[in-house]
């Protein structure tokens, strides 16, 4: 599935781009929706991560098995399974960084108002449960549309009176990997050396490439 060589160097980029470089400040990070198409890989990345300490994951199926996978990975990060709505408080104990990629993908024929009606009270009980049990965590929202997600987020967290604008984040980054990528394939450059700056949101009405800069 990936190559012997690439665990390091995927390890290496995520130290650069990480947490912080420090030993004293590695994390405890707790993955919601874990068993799904991004959760895995994603927890993988986690788990190759230095900085991490804790890897806590959390789904509603299959997560004590991709947790045993990952475990047998020889890297400092303790990882441990979380399976079921009942144990989502165990998972979030001592969280300083909540990554959320649950909920369902977009399908072909969704719309985005389709995705925010199946995805938007997923996203909003795991707001809630975040501003309960972890209402200091840095909370990263990958779950689509994330335009829609990252608001209802911070208002389960307002009304909780655990919103800090500084901890809630919606993640974009594959906006910017895609722009990087296909502009590299165009000029005949190092993808990893070709930067691509993306703004306005994850939305394909406002979404912009500046290819200018």
């Amino acid at each position: 599935m990936f190559a012997a060589a690439r665990p390091a160097s995927v390890a290496a980029a995520a130290a650069r781009r990480g947490f912080a470089s420090s030993a004293a400040a590695r994390k405890n990070v707790v993955v919601i929706g874990a068993a799904g198409g991004i959760g895995q890989p994603l927890s993988l990345l986690l788990k190759l991560n230095p900085q991490v300490s804790r890897l806590a994951l959390y789904d509603i199926v299959n997560t004590p098995g991709v947790a045993a996978d990952l475990s047998h990975i020889n890297t400092p990060a303790k990882v441990t399974g979380f399976k079921g709505a009942e144990s989502l408080p165990a998972a979030l104990e001592g969280a300083d960084v909540v990554v959320v990629p649950a909920g369902v993908p977009r399908k072909p024929g969704m719309t985005r108002d389709d995705l925010f009606n199946t995805n938007a009270n997923i996203v909003k009980g795991i707001g809630e449960a975040v501003a309960k049990y972890a209402p200091k965590a840095h909370v990263l929202i990958i779950s689509n549309p994330v335009n829609s997600t990252v608001p209802i987020v911070a208002e389960a967290l307002k009304k909780a009176g655990a919103f800090d604008p500084r901890r809630v984040f919606g993640v974009t980054t594959l906006d910017v990997v895609r722009a990087s990528t296909f502009v590299s394939e165009i000029k005949g450059t190092d993808p990893e050396k070709t930067k691509v700056t993306v703004v306005g949101g994850h939305s394909g009405v406002t979404i912009i490439p500046l290819l200018s800069q």
